[in-house]
């Protein structure tokens, strides 16, 4: 039976180390991860690109301590382009939402095949609706910073792979990502109202 009655004298919690920890007996792996995570949300992490993201809803959204998350990414939501040109070319949301210009090619319901870019940003509705504004501010906000990969969360070509494949697409090697878990990307990212 293991004694987990402490040995050691008290010490504040800030200056209890995980190996002194493991020592008396408190070797529990949620408390020890609890007192050295900071929560992903608690600051300004809300700019994640789909590679980040994988690994902190696997973390149930906690950072540990000493990691950085690089949060100065462009990621401009689809209420910010619908009000706001700033970095495009004039005129350029009158483009077709489907087009050659955006490479976007799926239909879905024979409803976009009209649309400019600027319509589909002011569009309401369910899942195709918001995976379309979604990806319509991702392409703007790519195509306005010269789609820098380095500072965008997504690039044209992951937009284009994201619309074509209706959310069904492959953000990192080795992972593929449902229309559901692209729309939970796109909620953490902007939040439920965007949906």
């Amino acid at each position: 039976m293991i004694d987990s009655s402490p040995s050691t004298p008290s010490q504040p919690s800030s200056g209890v180390s995980r190996r002194r920890l493991v020592r008396a007996g408190l070797s529990a792996a949620p408390v020890m991860a609890a007192l050295k995570s900071n929560s992903v949300l608690a600051g300004d992490h809300t700019c994640i690109r789909p590679s980040s993201f994988s690994s902190l809803a696997a973390a149930h959204m906690k950072v540990s301590q000493g990691r950085a998350i690089k949060t100065d990414y462009e990621c401009k939501s689809h209420g910010y382009w619908k009000n706001s040109n700033s970095g495009l070319a004039t005129g350029f949301k009158n483009t077709k939402f489907l087009s050659t210009e955006t490479g976007f090619t799926t239909n879905p319901g024979n409803a976009y095949g009209n649309l400019t870019i600027q319509q589909v940003l002011e569009r309401g509705g369910g899942k195709d609706a918001a995976l379309a504004r979604h990806v319509a501010a991702a392409f703007l906000t790519a195509t306005a910073f010269n789609n820098d990969s380095t500072r965008v969360l997504l690039t044209k070509a992951q937009c284009r792979s994201i619309w074509n494949g209706q959310g069904a697409w492959s953000p990192f090697a080795g992972a593929n990502w449902t229309q559901q878990q692209t729309l939970a990307y796109f909620d953490m990212i902007y939040g439920p109202a965007f949906l």
